[in-house]
């Protein structure tokens, strides 16, 4: 029996969106989701923060085969995110960025996964560009338990499936962390509810088998790309300052960092050196408490 077969007709996995205003990454988004191997168990959430409600507007004319739910936030990925969170009725839940998307098999994958493995509180995969390279971050290149120590290498927002019975509370995203957020924090608010959900004693499992797409947004930087990275690197530099992270890895990664910046400026790449520098500033005054 398939994993979601018991309970036919039900939600198998909701997928929480927030988005402000990008109708074009959001249609291939939801034409992934529609095209998926279990379209009608999938359940998807949408938060518009928009003004105009574009992307709103545009998921009630694509008719997908699952509930479909709109909502709209302040702004904020996390206060997005924790807007629509209670509106799951799913017991797994993912949170795609609106500039993911999936191959036709991944979102059955996840559910027959976390059947299989009852134990288990959440499952994550890789993130890879269309024509199959990494995409973001150095990730492992084997399965493992995504731990304190490796949570860098096997987990980014858009890669991870939880159990809604796994989740802190209904709304479980820190809205002072993340893209969009108030203040300096611009990143690592997945990680942070990731590190809470593993000291609260659930296992998370990474498996490189399971593919989500998202382009590199390193491949074509702009200028405002540097000040994205040193938000970015304010909300890691708080990441391990507030789960009190092992030092020596934080110096460890910040070592790359340098050395990369330097490897950019020599080959005339100018914005991504600086970006990386950037992230670096940003990342001491995290750890520092000195973002403000």
């Amino acid at each position: 029996m398939d994993g979601f077969a018991a309970a036919s007709g039900r939600p198998a996995l909701s997928l929480v969106c927030t988005t402000v205003g990008r109708p074009d990454a959001l249609r291939r988004l939801a034409t992934s989701v529609a095209e998926s191997e279990m379209a009608e168990r999938i359940e998807f959430v949408l938060v518009d923060q928009s003004a105009g409600q574009s992307c709103a507007q545009l998921l009630r004319t694509l008719d997908l085969p699952g509930p479909v739910h709109v909502t709209t936030s302040g702004r904020g990925a996390s206060a997005g995110r924790n807007a629509g969170t209670p509106l799951a009725t799913a017991p797994i839940v993912g949170y795609p960025d609106d500039n993911c998307w999936y191959p036709p098999r991944t979102l059955r994958t996840v559910v027959e996964i976390l059947a299989e493995h009852p134990e288990w509180a959440g499952v994550g995969g890789i993130q890879i560009t269309e024509d199959g390279r990494p995409s973001m971050l150095r990730w492992l290149d084997r399965s493992a338990v995504i731990s304190r120590r490796n949570f860098m290498h096997t987990s980014i927002c858009s890669t991870v499936f939880l159990r809604r019975s796994a989740l802190p509370s209904a709304a479980p995203f820190d809205e002072s962390i993340g893209t969009g957020s108030a203040g300096r924090r611009g990143a690592g608010e997945e990680s942070d509810l990731l590190l809470r959900v593993i000291a609260a004693g659930h296992t998370l499992f990474y498996r490189p088998d399971l593919h989500i797409y998202q382009d590199d947004h390193r491949d074509e930087p702009t200028a405002e790309f540097i000040e994205k990275m040193r938000k970015y690197g304010v909300g890691n530099g708080h990441l391990w300052r507030r789960h009190r992270l092992a030092p020596h890895r934080l110096a460890y990664y910040s070592a790359r960092k340098l050395v990369g910046a330097a490897v950019h400026a020599a080959r005339r790449e100018p914005v991504l050196a600086r970006a990386d520098l950037a992230f670096l500033t940003g990342q001491l005054r995290g750890w520092l408490g000195t973002e403000s």
